[in-house]
């Protein structure tokens, strides 16, 4: 079994243990799904504002 291998079985048991967790804990998974979208609107919202501001000085 190579590494590689292995940290994607890893990885797929860890994928089956957050399902089933989250079947059981469905609150607090939409909780965190809301403030995952949240922290991504507010990057969002942070980039575009940075983008609209203007150099006004003379040269």
């Amino acid at each position: 079994m190579s590494t590689l291998h292995f940290f994607q079985t890893i990885l797929e048991i860890a994928a089956i243990g957050f399902v089933i967790w989250g079947y059981f804990n469905q609150d607090k998974l939409v909780s965190f799904e809301t403030k995952v979208k949240a922290f991504f609107k507010r990057r969002k919202l942070k980039l575009a504002e940075a983008d609209n501001t203007v150099n006004r000085h003379c040269a």
